[in-house]
């Protein structure tokens, strides 16, 4: 056979294998989520009623507007956030990772999928020093309540 019947057989085939083989590329570049390396806690930080008071402090200083109940300052434009802001009373904080809580008030609406989502939480890096986080950190687990571990 002349190689030109050969190239019309592998040329459907090529762009079919080509086309795969960017699809698979594109499907797993999606599927993949964004590799976070949490920071550890310091030694102690849950439970810790200085930690806890620092973060109480902080938290109804820059946070409760829109994170607290009513009687903490939480504003009525808390309610239109879309998604909506959290109070950290639920029971999931009670175990939340003291790591992602730490990268969630460091980055704010720059981590995803919140960023996606479209969160107005500021990035708090700039403002706020690490053990003050951490402060916050433990706050937010301590509002929550106790674990069954603890």
């Amino acid at each position: 056979m002349p190689p030109v019947f050969y190239l019309e057989i592998l040329m459907p085939r090529t762009g079919n294998l080509i086309s795969l083989i960017f699809l698979l590329i594109l499907i797993s570049g999606c599927s993949r989520g964004e590799s976070i390396e949490l920071p550890l806690p310091p030694a102690g930080l849950i439970g810790d009623p200085e930690k806890i008071a620092l973060g109480k402090q902080l938290f109804l200083a820059h946070c409760a507007e829109c994170h607290g109940s009513l009687s903490e300052g939480r504003t009525q434009r808390a309610a239109r956030f879309k998604p909506g802001a959290p109070d950290f009373q639920e029971r999931r904080y009670q175990t939340a990772l003291p790591g992602y809580l730490y990268k969630r008030i460091e980055q704010g609406r720059n981590m995803e999928p919140f960023r996606s989502a479209g969160s107005v939480m500021p990035p708090w890096s700039a403002h706020l020093k690490k053990e003050q986080i951490w402060g916050l950190v433990a706050f937010i687990r301590d509002r929550a309540g106790p674990t069954s571990k603890e």
